[in-house]
């Protein structure tokens, strides 16, 4: 074996339920080295790390950590061979300090099993130290944000004496600033010869912190290069298996006005929100995380308070009503986390579809099945939700047919305003582009769209104007095919062009 790999995987496999997910993988990690993983939802990413973790058992193959071949791999195997994975879900102890959390289990005690307090905290403090973390040791995790909670697990890795770090979308939950300061932190882990996988959907992502990619497809790798010798469109190719069309809408027409907010406020939220979304007309609104994009969004489809202003649509005043009524007048939200507030994750597709459209297909207080199949199976068809069948729980999709899902609910009840907070979060790029894809048949449709999204790439692509907020404020209003990206941050930011 290469004295320069610190991990090899040959011809590794896994089935469930007689479904092969991988099929004779091969991988291998070197020491300093961020090797990504990127494929679409069920491609087998998750499964390879899960069988690295030790939470899966592998049907075949070998796996060779640090020169030793390993039959088996449990949790606690793995951990001991010097594998540590950071899932998206923390898997800190929250009420427990930083420094507790750092040593859990490594713990320094005295004769009788009392804690050296003093030690643990200066030992937590002198890993924290040398992540350049500025993290007190004896603070609580629960008052810790995400970012800083993901460093924590981070120091408890190399405090394990960690070889290898497997991050699993990393930055899902993170500010731009907060990315910035984990990528100093892969960029530590590096100088400490610490191998890592990072798994993300994100390809800007994959090309600013990876040295080696691997793309999986349908439970095969399909591709392995240095990240150096290869551009996006090759990486997408790869993934989805054919050349992607990226959807870009089209210039709108002179429309009928459809939408509108005037003067719209919350007080310590947002002021002074105006608004004129037209017939046929997506709207993007971009800015920080902070700026308060999410509330507004959140105000005008009915779901919280507003203090002042109108919002209307086709010119009556629905301010004030029942958000039952905003959403039989044709207005609805389709939440950024779609699986806590945006669907019933343990009901069916059929059941998720429909949801909104109880009337459609009852008789008095009985649910006419034969209606629900028919018109569940209409959207599934339409907007190609990949389901074994309209039976199959939501929960058991990949994140962009559950987006879909969602998308046919309100399509279902024949809503005209779609108000969207990260329509694409968490998706592969191949489920990316259909629900762009979507998108663009609503407008064309004469549908019109509100749409928060981090993704600028996204807002030039999917937007025909751009309003840009910062501190709870509109500041500016961009005609896209008029501005640049550039421009979108600057007033995002509150720098002119000039001073960057």
């Amino acid at each position: 074996m290469n004295e320069q790999t610190i991990l090899r995987i040959h011809g590794v496999s896994k089935s469930f339920s007689g479904v092969r997910v991988l099929s004779d993988v091969e991988f291998d990690l070197k020491p300093g080295e961020v090797h990504a993983i990127v494929g679409e939802n069920g491609a087998g990413k998750s499964t390879l790390i899960k069988i690295l973790s030790g939470a899966y058992e592998r049907e075949g193959g070998e796996i060779i950590v640090g020169g030793k071949s390993y039959e088996l791999l449990t949790p606690r195997i793995a951990q001991d061979a010097g594998i540590v994975t950071i899932y998206q879900e923390r898997n800190l102890v929250p009420h427990l300090s930083v420094g507790e959390n750092i040593l859990i289990g490594n713990e320094p005690k005295g004769a009788f099993g009392t804690m050296k307090w003093k030690e643990l905290y200066s030992r937590a403090g002198e890993i924290l130290k040398n992540l350049n973390l500025k993290l007190d040791p004896q603070a609580t995790v629960h008052s810790l944000g995400s970012a800083e909670q993901q460093a924590v697990e981070i120091a408890k890795a190399l405090y394990k004496n960690a070889k290898i770090v497997i991050m699993d979308e990393p930055t899902a939950s993170l500010t731009r600033a907060e990315i910035d300061n984990l990528f100093d932190l892969i960029e530590e882990l590096k100088k400490e010869k610490v191998g890592v996988i990072y798994i993300s959907h994100r390809l800007d992502e994959i090309f600013r912190i990876a040295d080696r990619v691997t793309v999986l497809r349908d439970g095969f790798k399909v591709l392995e290069r240095e990240i150096k010798a290869i551009n996006k469109d090759v990486l997408v190719k790869a993934m989805v298996g054919e050349e992607l069309t990226i959807t870009h809408v089209e210039k709108v027409g002179i429309t009928d006005e459809l939408f509108e907010a005037q003067g719209v406020g919350r007080e310590g939220a947002f002021w002074d929100i105006d608004i004129q979304l037209r017939q046929g007309e997506i709207i993007g609104i971009s800015g920080m995380v902070g700026s308060g994009r999410t509330e507004v969004v959140r105000a005008l489809a009915g779901i919280d308070r507003i203090d002042r202003g109108r919002i209307l649509l086709k010119g009556h005043e629905i301010q004030g009503k029942a958000l039952d009524e905003i959403i039989r007048l044709g207005i609805c939200f389709v939440p950024e986390d779609r699986d806590a507030i945006g669907l019933i994750s343990a009901m069916s597709v059929a059941g998720n579809t429909t949801l909104a459209s109880l009337p459609k297909i009852s008789r008095g207080p009985l649910l006419r099945l034969a209606s629900e199949r028919e018109l569940s199976e209409t959207f599934v068809k339409t907007l190609n939700i990949q389901a074994k069948n309209i039976h199959q729980e939501v929960r058991f999709l990949s994140g962009g047919n559950r987006q879909k899902v969602m998308v046919a609910k309100w399509l279902c009840k024949g809503i005209e305003v779609f108000i969207m907070d990260e329509p694409t979060q968490g998706v592969d790029v191949g489920a990316r582009e259909e629900i762009h894809r979507i998108m663009k048949h609503l407008t064309d449709e004469g549908k019109a769209i509100l749409m928060v999204s981090s993704d600028l790439d996204e807002l030039m692509n999917m937007s025909h104007r751009i309003a840009v907020m910062r501190g709870g404020h509109i500041v500016k209003i961009l005609a896209t095919p008029e501005t640049t990206r550039e421009e979108v941050l600057s007033f995002a930011i509150g720098k002119s062009i000039s001073q960057q």
